[in-house]
């Protein structure tokens, strides 16, 4: 992946935090069929910083549509301003994440977040179940491959959590989940989301028990 600096929040001339560039480097070939260095950018366009949730924000480093995979063309497809949220069916999204402590964010922490990203009916669909245990849970139609790059943070779900430092890996497969900084410095994370087919957890569910009582004969 990329290298990055320490974990540790900047500030502005505001006092607002800033979160640090995320350097993105695209390779490509040339009309000869030659590998280049496509682009080399400093700051990846394509990022979002809260103005309400210091230190909070993510950077959409690369998505691909559904279907073939486009190597032909010098086609930036996560360029500043573009809209990308969650991948639909067979599309990806390749995202870097920055999660300030839980303490720094507002006592309406959940409306404020998801209406900024733009995600409430993720959230609704990640609330059958948690109970109200943390206002980041939400799920989407994904398996994602998130990996912590710094600092440390925990991955709560329904029924359980486990805490990830730097170099930990975490599959999430389309289970209703949160992430909880409970540190005082900021958890640097890059997620490697995959667009899958909807089904929901009652749906699962019921397919589990066709599989176990398929065994059972």
């Amino acid at each position: 992946m990329v290298a990055f600096a320490a974990a540790v929040p900047l500030r502005g001339g505001t006092g607002m935090t800033v979160r640090k560039p995320v350097r993105r480097v695209v390779t490509g070939h040339d009309d000869q069929g030659r590998a280049v260095i496509l682009s080399d950018d400093a700051d990846a366009p394509n990022s979002f910083s809260s103005d309400t949730i210091p230190g909070f924000g993510a950077t959409v480093v690369w998505f691909t549509p559904a279907g073939a995979v486009d190597h032909v063309t010098d086609e930036d497809p996560a360029p500043a301003g573009a809209q990308i949220d969650f991948p639909a069916v067979g599309e990806t999204v390749v995202r870097i994440a920055d999660f300030p402590p839980d303490a720094v964010y507002p006592k309406d922490a959940g409306d404020t977040v998801f209406d900024e990203i733009g995600a409430q009916e993720e959230r609704e669909a990640g609330s059958e179940h948690s109970g109200g245990k943390h206002f980041w849970f939400h799920r989407t139609e994904s398996i994602d491959y998130a990996v912590v790059l710094e600092g440390e943070i925990t991955l709560l779900v329904d029924e359980g959590e486990v805490t990830m430092r730097a170099g930990d890996v975490a599959i999430q497969r389309a289970t209703a989940h949160a992430w909880s900084n409970r540190t005082d410095s900021n958890a640097r994370m890059v997620f490697v989301l995959v667009g899958t087919d909807p089904i929901s957890p009652a749906e699962i569910a019921a397919r589990r028990g066709e599989v176990e009582a398929g065994a059972r004969r």
